[in-house]
């Protein structure tokens, strides 16, 4: 989609647009930094620390801009949202944090890649690119954890735990601004399309590990329905 001028209202958007976007990028790095402490191979650690340079790499771009677009300091803007995020406390709490924070980082950056803003598509083309080993060993040992029953419930407490975070990151299905986004051209999808397809992306995993979506009371929203085939 070629890129245009934005109006107002369109540039208000999008500011609000980037500084999520930031925050689930920040969120994901300072974890990836925490949890080095909890991989006692450097091999491993080496991995996630790539993960990290990846997940930051683009974050300049965005900084720029946001300031283009009247905003000031994006770190700034985030920071109340970002204090409320908790870290890892074992490397199996590391594993579904990443399975579940990549996936709905990746999905919310689909909706981006037309965006009438060519700066921010390119942005999310770019995050789109980078590879996340580290996730995908995450996967296997989460599963692992997952196959001795006596471990579910410990496994569904971690999993509801960063499901609800990950979930909430996408955004608040039929906002006004929500709706906006899509009539614009600067999204492609609403919040709610996107938590639908992000759960359903995540059904294989959730099946595979014997675990349960938790219900509205727990993430604080009302979670849409996957459609039916």
């Amino acid at each position: 989609m070629a890129s245009k001028k934005l109006d107002e209202e369109g540039v208000a958007i999008l500011r609000q647009i980037l500084e999520r976007q930031v925050y689930r990028q920040l969120m994901a790095a300072n974890i990836r930094g925490h949890g080095l402490k909890f991989i006692p191979d450097p091999g491993r650690k080496l991995l996630l620390v790539r993960d990290l340079h990846d997940g930051l790499a683009t974050l300049e771009d965005a900084r720029d801009l946001y300031r283009k677009l009247g905003g000031d300091d994006l770190e700034t803007a985030v920071r109340p949202r970002m204090e409320k995020i908790p870290y890892p406390q074992s490397r199996l709490e590391l594993a579904i944090c990443l399975v579940v924070c990549d996936l709905a980082e990746h999905v919310a950056m689909e909706s981006y890649v037309d965006c009438t803003s060519e700066a921010f598509a390119q942005i999310a083309k770019e995050t789109l690119e980078h590879g996340r080993v580290a996730t995908e060993a995450a996967v296997n040992l989460f599963e692992l954890f997952c196959a001795d029953a006596s471990q579910l419930p410990h496994a569904q407490a971690m999993f509801s735990r960063w499901f609800s975070i990950a979930v909430r990151s996408l955004g608040r299905p039929g906002s006004p601004g929500d709706q906006r986004a899509v009539a614009l051209g600067l999204r492609s999808r609403s919040c709610g399309e996107s938590i639908r397809l992000y759960i359903e992306r995540l059904q294989p995993f959730i099946d595979a590990c014997h675990l349960k979506l938790p219900d509205a009371a727990q993430t604080g929203l009302e979670i849409p329905k996957p459609k039916k085939s």
